[in-house]
């Protein structure tokens, strides 16, 4: 046995419950030779064995990101990014401010991030108020929580066909251009990805850089692995340009983590074509690094725009019948899994509302009785804002996987899903605690979208939020919410169980748990290091975690000190 490093005097949290803490490992090339006390660690070097004094460092495994967009937020690099604000006024004022500081010779199209949605109501933002400010290009506003935008007339203009309706390129979806109710489009329009403005791009003989490179995307990267990202998987790969990227980092030794890649299903009837896309990239970027085997589907859209599926009719709805819609049947989707089983390929799924959550859970049940013994694919559901209390048993039943975004937890969404759900149901999202306890497995994620938000990637600041249902950057009401804590407060969060989801949950359910998740004897030596007790701090002084940065990190046994270049606002 030749080993390389031993670590020692460390407090490591192993996340291996026949051995939770251990104070030293020996590392043999990139893997773990041994697990635990100094004497038999030190007992193993040789000549050449590097030996580190970790001087009561604590230390995690590495973490995995279960949901995350690199390559859009890459995209959004060139986007014009605003301050936060629930203020209509200040809103109209930034954006006029931002417009005047980027004018039509540096940005012949004015993209900025971002507006609220409970800002403009139920009937969204009109394109005439933004006429007002922006006349001179095509403008679009996007909507904070991503699902949406507002265009001016310009841009509208240049996205409407011969048949007079605005079209879009979208990969996912047809999106809606909502009207007025004389017909007319009214510039909000929800489910639109940037993507689907290539007719204004084309009208201005110009577009934005779409496929990743070192500017755009190594700040993002960095920050991942400092902060002790080791795997991320991607909410929809977004396309071969951007997969080959990431491919050729990998190739160059570059990469420094392992990638989960997922291909877009955009409508069911398109499934072979996403199967075949899966199977050429599993051929030929598949690395010891690099993985392809998810198909991502959006069985619903959002709470705060209303077009989700609920269990019971919207509380904004005055006939009291409507709960809302999904993309797909449950008939749809059960024959999608069973499909899939037989390619043994994995299913991820963007799902909402509890409506949606139950269409999911009765595709898989269906399934797994066709499939009987031989089903075997990994279903996780991402998001899962609210779950129905009947339907809680079922995640620890059918053996599917949740995927939650930690940093949701506090007011990130405000009170924009209030209109549909009603206050009552609003104060019951976001509560994994009731999944946790049945026995479901819940992991964690940033589903970070652009640069503005790409700060949240930190896992640091989405366990403070999950810990105190407190957003720091986006806080409730406190005369509303005391402390700002969203309900409901019994759905905080503990560092151990989040420790664990952001590890031993995620590396399970990517098909990683042989070797990552835990510190064990076999597995890659990845580790998170940090100066502080994060336990103790978890535990005392939760509002603080935020604060804290790794001291170093281990990738596959190499000792790694990254500072990101990322300059995007805490928001």
């Amino acid at each position: 046995m030749a080993i390389d490093k031993i670590l020692i005097n460390g407090r490591f949290y192993t996340e291996n419950p026949e051995k939770p803490w251990a104070e030293a490992v020996a590392i043999e090339g990139r893997d773990f030779a041994y697990v635990g006390d100094n004497e038999g660690a030190k007992a193993l070097a040789a000549e050449g064995t590097e030996i580190v004094d970790l001087k009561g460092k604590t230390v995690i495994p590495g973490l995995l990101d279960g949901h995350t967009h690199p390559a859009t937020v890459s995209k959004t690099y060139w986007f014009v990014r605003g301050p936060l604000t629930q203020d209509k006024d200040e809103l109209l004022a930034n954006i006029k401010k931002y417009a005047e500081m980027y004018p039509k010779e540096v940005k012949p199209y004015f993209y900025y991030e971002s507006y609220f949605t409970e800002t403009f109501g139920p009937e969204g933002p009109r394109k005439e108020l933004l006429d007002e400010i922006i006349s001179d290009r095509p403008a679009r506003i996007q909507d904070f929580g991503d699902h949406a935008c507002w265009y001016n007339s310009v841009a509208l203009d240049m996205l409407t066909g011969e048949d007079g309706k605005p079209h879009s390129n979208s990969p996912i979806g047809e999106p809606e251009f909502k009207q007025d109710e004389n017909g007319e489009y009214t510039g909000w329009c929800l489910e639109s990805v940037v993507e689907g403005d290539r007719g204004i791009f084309e009208k201005i003989g110009w577009e934005p850089e779409t496929v990743m490179n070192d500017e755009m995307s190594k700040p993002l990267f960095d920050y991942f692995r400092q902060f002790g990202i080791m795997c991320m998987m991607d909410g929809f790969t977004e396309g071969e340009e951007n997969l080959k990227y990431i491919y050729d980092l990998d190739q160059a030794g570059k990469l420094g983590m392992y990638y989960e890649a997922s291909s877009i299903l955009g409508e069911v009837k398109d499934l072979e074509e996403s199967i075949a896309t899966l199977r050429y990239w599993q051929e030929k970027y598949t690395t010891d690094h690099i993985r392809c085997n998810t198909i991502k589907f959006f069985i619903d859209g959002t709470n705060e725009m209303g077009d989700c599926l609920s269990t019971e009719p919207f509380h904004n709805d005055p006939t009291g019948t409507n709960c809302g819609a999904a993309y797909a049947t449950m008939e749809e989707i059960r024959d999608v899994l069973v499909r899939l089983n037989q390619e043994k390929i994995d299913f991820h799924v963007h799902t909402i509302c509890d409506g949606a959550f139950r269409l999911m859970c009765d595709a898989v049940e269906e399934a797994q009785k066709i499939c009987g013994d031989d089903w075997c694919i990994k279903v996780c559901l991402a998001h899962c804002e609210i779950i129905h209390p009947d339907d809680i048993h079922r995640v620890r039943e059918l053996g599917i996987y949740i995927d939650y975004s930690t940093h949701w937890a506090g007011g990130y969404f405000g009170e924009g899903a209030i209109p549909f759900l009603g206050q009552e149901r609003w104060n019951t999202m976001h509560a994994f605690h009731k999944v946790i306890a049945d026995g479901g497995k819940v992991g964690f994620s940033s589903d970070v979208f652009s640069y503005q938000e790409a700060v949240r990637a930190n896992p640091m600041i989405g366990m403070q939020v999950a810990m105190t249902r407190v957003d720091p950057w986006v806080p409730l009401d406190p005369e509303k919410y005391p402390g700002s804590v969203r309900p409901p407060v019994e759905a905080k969060l503990s560092v151990e169980q989040l420790i664990h989801g952001y590890t031993v949950i995620n590396a399970e359910r990517m098909r990683l748990d042989d070797i990552m998740g835990s510190i064990e004897t076999g597995k890659r030596a990845n580790l998170v290091v940090f100066d502080e007790d994060i336990f103790e701090c978890a535990h005392k002084t939760p509002e603080k975690f935020s604060q804290i940065a790794p001291y170093c990190t281990y990738f596959e046994g190499e000792e790694r000190h990254i500072v990101s270049e990322l300059k995007a606002d805490k928001r």
